[in-house]
């Protein structure tokens, strides 16, 4: 039984310890965001040139993935995006908007589903063993600022990164360091 502690405490720590390590990430953009090294239109562009891969179809009820940030109407974007990154590679881009569901399926039973709302997302469902993502709430334009990891959720097991970016959004002099 204390065997299965030990486990489980050391589980945990690496969760601890790889969550610290991604904001870490954070508050580094962050900074560098509000040094005026970069504005947020400039850090989308960086985020769209990053590597793609696509292991698998990723499919959603109502449509298909983005390849990039879509346009709603002439001249138009969306409100924000949410970036979809597996294994350190955006594998999709899907704009807020219509509340639909978002399928990543990486084969071998490995599946998680993204539920976009008008105004940000949440992991609907994961079949991880640990559901950490699952319960790690909503993401809206309103609280991304505050959240203890900001706009993202994390699928550690799966090594899926979900991440709320919004292209005419300024940092918040108010939000909390992380």
């Amino acid at each position: 039984m204390t065997e299965k502690k030990n486990n489980r405490k050391a589980v945990n720590l690496i969760v601890v310890a790889v969550i610290a390590v991604l904001a870490l990430g954070l508050l580094i953009l962050s900074q560098t965001m509000k040094d005026g090294k970069i504005s947020p239109d400039e850090m989308l562009e960086k985020i769209a040139a990053l590597p793609t891969q696509t292991p698998a179809p990723m499919s959603s009820a109502e449509s298909g993935p983005s390849a990039a940030p879509t346009e709603k109407g002439e001249n138009e974007l969306a409100e924000g995006y949410v970036f979809i990154i597996l294994n350190g590679a955006i594998y999709g881009i899907e704009p807020l908007g219509e509340e639909r569901d978002v399928t990543v399926d990486q084969g071998s039973g490995i599946v998680n589903v993204i539920h976009l709302l008008p105004n940000g997302y949440y992991m609907a469902s994961s079949t991880c063993d640990n559901q950490l993502c699952v319960g790690e709430g909503t993401v809206t334009l309103d609280n991304r600022q505050q959240r203890i990891l900001g706009p993202c959720v994390y699928c550690l097991p799966h090594q899926l990164q979900l991440e709320l970016v919004v292209p005419s959004a300024t940092p918040d002099p108010n939000a909390p360091d992380i």
